[in-house]
């Protein structure tokens, strides 16, 4: 009797694990599903369907600039990070200066690769950051886990990347000459190295099962989604492929974090107390002035948090988010893709472009490098308890 009551009470284990970051649709939608975008650029493109300028322009106006505004929302427009990031915020100003001091010192060439891939990798790192994410709150967390789907992740984006500068002459014309020789020889060992560890991440996920130790579907979702559309777009033959690309890739990214920073941004919008719905709201708006009750029949109050600063008033409607971003990406990415498409010369690298072209690129792009910076600093949930209550990681 006493043994089958321990059977009864131990838990059975679940053979999938699937929790979700904000919810089972919202992520479908957003972490996951929206890899369809890229996609349906990549296919509108390719086809002849959608003009090279008006895909990458829009693109970067409307919805890549405003990702990175979705950054400074967090950061220098919350008023609380000038006292825990100040000189984190400050320091990533000089941002500005890396370009054009590199332009004027004959080093444009090698600016304009390095921002490249550093570009890339920025994309990389964010589904590697979701990856940990839904790891967490799935608690796959297992040291040989986590070894096999960083290095999995890392091999799988970067092979396609590398092979598609190999083979595109566009591509190659701006890896400066002294690093051109090695690059085919990297594309080899990447994808050696992808197909290792594929096998032998397949061959843990098998072994998983049989030990029925719980299977991470959003994990694996994620990975279903991100890894094949990069190799897919990577590969793909298209006209002025190294400026599609760009756009084809980034705006799964974009999307992605778009999501992410307005659940986060919530933090900045505190609701009514379960007392408040019961009558006592009258009581706190006497006491806290600030309240702004909700008109009678509606269930939710929203409280400025003046302690927060500009950032309680960028997400307080998600109206003044999308257009306040749109104004940051006029302003940032407008003056860029003008300077980009003033002197374009498809399949030529940077150095075609005239010298104060050069300098000007170079000095917007401490927008995006402020932006990969900071990303890479601000979404520690291990290290930054306040962030995984942000994001309910718990």
């Amino acid at each position: 009797m006493a043994a089958a009551a321990e059977t009864i009470a131990k838990p059975t284990a679940r053979a999938l694990s699937v929790r979700w970051i904000i919810s089972a649709r919202e992520d479908l939608i957003w972490f996951i599903g929206s890899v369809a975008v890229s996609y349906a650029l990549l296919i509108l493109y390719a086809a002849g369907f959608l003009p090279l300028i008006p895909m990458v322009a829009g693109w970067a106006i409307l919805i890549d600039a405003p990702h990175v505004f979705g950054t400074l929302s967090r950061t220098y427009f919350d008023k609380s990070e000038w006292k825990t990031r100040k000189r984190l915020m400050l320091g990533s100003l000089l941002f500005f200066v890396v370009g054009p001091t590199m332009v004027l010192l004959g080093a444009g060439l090698t600016f304009f690769f390095v921002a490249a891939l550093w570009a890339y990798y920025h994309l990389v790192k964010q589904h590697y950051g979701f990856m940990v994410l839904y790891k967490k709150k799935n608690n796959d967390l297992a040291p040989i886990d986590n070894a096999l789907d960083r290095m999995l992740l890392m091999f799988a984006f970067n092979y396609p990347f590398v092979a598609f500068i190999a083979n595109d002459p566009a591509a190659m014309a701006r890896v400066p000459p002294a690093l051109q020789s090695g690059v085919n020889a990297v594309a080899m060992l990447l994808f050696i190295g992808t197909i290792t560890l594929g096998v032998a991440w397949f061959v843990r996920q098998i072994q998983r099962a049989v030990l029925r130790e719980p299977l991470n579907v959003p994990k694996y979702l994620l990975l279903a989604a991100a890894i094949p559309m990069h190799w897919i777009a990577l590969l793909t033959p298209m006209p002025a492929k190294p400026i599609a690309l760009v756009a084809i890739l980034t705006i799964y990214h974009n999307l992605q974090y778009h999501r992410l920073i307005w659940f986060h941004n919530q933090k900045y919008v505190v609701r009514p107390s379960p007392q408040a719905e019961r009558g006592w709201g009258e009581v706190a708006a006497v006491a806290n002035p600030t309240l702004t009750l909700p008109a009678r029949g509606q269930g939710t109050a929203r409280v400025p948090l003046t302690q927060f600063g500009p950032a309680s008033f960028i997400s307080r409607r998600l109206v003044y988010y999308i257009g306040l971003g749109i104004i940051f990406g006029i302003i940032y990415q407008g003056p860029r893709q003008f300077l980009g498409y003033l002197n374009l010369h498809t399949g030529d690298s940077s150095a075609a472009l005239s010298f104060p072209i050069q300098l000007g690129i170079a000095f917007l792009w401490g927008y995006a490098f402020i932006h990969y910076y900071l990303d890479s600093k601000i979404w520690r949930v291990r290290r930054d308890p306040s962030l995984g209550k942000a994001l309910n990681m718990s």
